[in-house]
């Protein structure tokens, strides 16, 4: 129980922070998004760097990248760094341009983006609930096209990039410090070289943006290290209600702090997009219950397990 309450804990702090980030990147707004983006990789590698000190774990990195190298799968780690700094790189640019709303619709496709990747990608089956949730999604999408007179390319970009990146996450499971220790490493040099032939200078802009700028390695940590801890501690179910925390909490920060328009066009197209969301939620709650009933009660798994052993003998007797 105890172990469930930490794990609800820091999915609750980790999401809610990333909701509220878009006012944290809005402040930086002077700063073109590129040099942005460049400087949150490289002082979220220091800051990554001073806990893998304080842990002395160092070693454990060099490990896995040998690891990783010898088994070819290093090129995966290198694409997954490349799909966040793109995703990190929209997100900061909408922020910046006033698209707030549309980067939170990014965050609300995301999961269902997700569903459509693994019956892509990883052959699952699409169920009922899970089509009626993707097909009230694309209609969503159509009416922004429509209403906009364009794809909301930035939009989607985001969603798929990070839906890609969780991908690759499947594929090569690491711990979390770990897996953004080597996915800021690899592309910190060509953010420094990037800094380094950049006009824009990070004091230009007075202490207040320094600090900022400095802040921002601290900002990208602290959330992922609480979902580390979230997903060790919960289940997925339970993380699947709350990630929904996140484009809320950005959507309430961009109409009430940021101040950005909210038209009926933009109410129509978030109510498909919530309507296939309820529905996509409804299904996971069916499944669940399904799969929880399915389960054999404690004496019946206990059964089940010496059956198993036993057979296990037999088959090493044989």
């Amino acid at each position: 129980m105890e172990n469930k309450r930490l794990g609800v804990s820091t999915g609750l702090a980790a999401y809610i922070l990333w909701g509220m980030l878009g006012v944290f990147w809005e402040l930086l707004h002077a700063v073109p998004a590129m040099d942005t983006l460049a400087y949150r990789i490289v002082w979220s590698l220091v800051t990554i760097g001073i806990v893998l000190t304080m842990q002395r774990s160092w070693r454990v990195v060099w490990q896995t990248i040998l690891t990783l190298t010898k088994n070819r799968k290093i090129g995966w780690i290198v694409l997954s760094s490349l799909l966040i700094s793109v995703n990190w790189l929209i997100y900061i640019y909408m922020v910046g341009h006033h698209q707030a709303t549309e980067a939170s619709l990014g965050y609300y496709i995301m999961p269902l983006m997700n569903v459509a990747v693994a019956i892509l990608f990883l052959h699952e089956q699409l169920s009922r609930t899970k089509l009626i949730a993707i097909f009230f999604v694309i209609i969503g999408v159509v009416i922004l096209t429509v209403q906009t007179g364009s794809l909301p390319l930035n939009t989607l970009l985001m969603a798929g990039s990070f839906c890609f990146y969780g991908l690759i996450k499947k594929q090569v499971q690491l711990p979390a410090t770990i897996s953004l220790t080597l996915e800021t490493l690899f592309v910190a040099p060509i953010a420094v070289v990037y800094l380094l032939l950049s006009p824009h200078v990070m004091t230009q802009n007075g202490p207040h943006i320094t600090l900022l700028l400095i802040s921002s390695g601290v900002i990208t940590v602290i959330p992922l290290l609480l979902f580390a801890v979230a997903t060790k501690n919960t289940d997925f179910i339970t993380l699947g209600f709350i990630q929904y925390l996140n484009p809320t909490i950005q959507l309430l920060m961009a109409v009430f702090v940021l101040h950005e328009a909210f038209s009926w066009h933009k109410a129509v197209v978030f109510a498909f997009i919530w309507f296939g969301i309820l529905v996509f939620i409804f299904g996971s709650l069916r499944s669940y219950r399904k799969l929880q009933q399915m389960r054999p009660a404690p004496q019946d798994r206990k059964t089940a397990d010496e059956q198993q052993t036993y057979s296990k003998k037999v088959v090493e007797k044989v």
